[in-house]
C-alpha cells in the first residue's frame, strides 16, 4: 500500500497493527498479572467491602456511562480482611464482563450484593444480560474460553478472578436461567476480619 500511494489502505493498515499490539499487551499482561497470583500478595487488611466495591465501579466507570447501564449495591455488604488491590480487581473484573453481555438489554442493570448460602455470607454480580448456558458454567472460568468469540477481551478476566477468589481460600461459581436470563457471579472468602466490632468478635467465614 506504501509503494502504491495508497494513504488510506496505509492508515488501515497502521491502525489495525496498533490494534493488535495493544491487544497482544493486555493479553501478556494479563497473563502475568494471573502468573503472579499466589507468588505476590499484598499484605492482606481489614476493609470495608464497599470500598472495594467503590474502587472497581470508579476504573469501570467510563463503560457503565457508555452503556447507560445502572449498579445498585447492597447496603449491607461486610469487611473483609483481603489483599485489598486484588479484590479490587476481582470485583472489577466481574462488572467488566456483566457489562459486555447486556447486548440489546433495554434498561441494562447490574446488582452487587451478598447472599447466604449454606450458612456462608456469598458476594454476588448480578446482571440481567445475556445469560449463560449450564453446560458454560465451568467453562467460563477457563483460560482463554470465551462464549463469544466477537466480545471484546482476551479470555483471560475470569480465570484471573477465581484465581485470586481461591488463594483468598474461597470459591467461585455461576448461577443463569439460561440465555436472555441474565447471570449471577458468586464467590465467597475465607479470610478473616480483625474488625471484632463489626463481626460482634465471631468469626465469620467470608
Amino acid at each position: 500500500d506504501a509503494r502504491n500511494g495508497n494513504i488510506d489502505n496505509l492508515n488501515k493498515d497502521i491502525l489495525r497493527i496498533n490494534e493488535a499490539i495493544t491487544k497482544m499487551q493486555r493479553l501478556l499482561n494479563e497473563l502475568l498479572e494471573l502468573s503472579r497470583i499466589g507468588r505476590m500478595m499484598n499484605p492482606p487488611e481489614d476493609v470495608p467491602f464497599s470500598e472495594i466495591v467503590r474502587e472497581a465501579l470508579e476504573l469501570v466507570d467510563g463503560q457503565l456511562q457508555t452503556g447507560q447501564i445502572k449498579v445498585v449495591i447492597g447496603d449491607d455488604l461486610p469487611s473483609v480482611y483481603v489483599d485489598r488491590s486484588r479484590l479490587v480487581q476481582v470485583v472489577q473484573n466481574l462488572v467488566d464482563n456483566a457489562a459486555k453481555f447486556m447486548k440489546d438489554q433495554e434498561k441494562p442493570r447490574i446488582e452487587i450484593g451478598i447472599d447466604q448460602i449454606d450458612g456462608d455470607t456469598a458476594f454476588f454480580v448480578r446482571d440481567n444480560g445475556t445469560g449463560i448456558e449450564p453446560e458454560y458454567f465451568e467453562r467460563v472460568f477457563g483460560l482463554f474460553n470465551k462464549l463469544d468469540t466477537n466480545s471484546e477481551g482476551t479470555g483471560v478476566g475470569l480465570a484471573l478472578v477465581k484465581r485470586i477468589v481461591e488463594v483468598h481460600g474461597g470459591k467461585i461459581w455461576v448461577q443463569s436461567d439460561g440465555l436472555g436470563k441474565g447471570s449471577t457471579f458468586y464467590f465467597t472468602l475465607v479470610k478473616q476480619s480483625n474488625n471484632k466490632a463489626h463481626h460482634n468478635e465471631k468469626q465469620t467465614r467470608i
